[in-house]
């Protein structure tokens, strides 16, 4: 479990902040964080874009926002702030099926790391 706390840590991920959230119990947080990557979010998230929805885009990257700030899961958070806020603003982001692709590898690292 450490292990894989540790690779989160080396992917950017800020653990030490989100522990207390998780009353500093591994075990919690790591059960949340496989709902967190089995999640359809973003997937959903995915094809809204692709579809320029812009208001259900805008609700899918601000749930993911917020988990990723809540888990300390800084490099998504790092990638879906700016396009919540370029989608708060009326518009599908020019660069946005590009970032939640970049959102999506890190979630399958993520799994990866899982699973190992």
């Amino acid at each position: 479990m450490a292990a894989l706390l540790e690779k989160l840590r080396d992917i950017g991920c800020d653990i030490d902040g989100a522990m207390p959230r998780f009353l500093n119990n591994e075990d919690f947080y790591i059960k949340c964080l496989k709902k967190f990557v089995a999640d359809d979010v973003f997937e959903h998230l995915q094809e809204t874009l692709k579809s320029n929805q812009v208001e259900e885009s805008f609700k899918h990257a601000h749930n993911l926002k917020g988990v990723c700030a809540n888990m300390g899961i800084t490099p998504i958070q790092d990638i879906i702030f700016d396009m919540v806020e370029v989608l708060r603003g009326g518009e599908i982001p020019v660069d946005g099926l590009e970032k939640i692709n970049s959102i999506i590898e890190i979630r399958d690292k993520i799994k990866e790391y899982l699973n190992e």
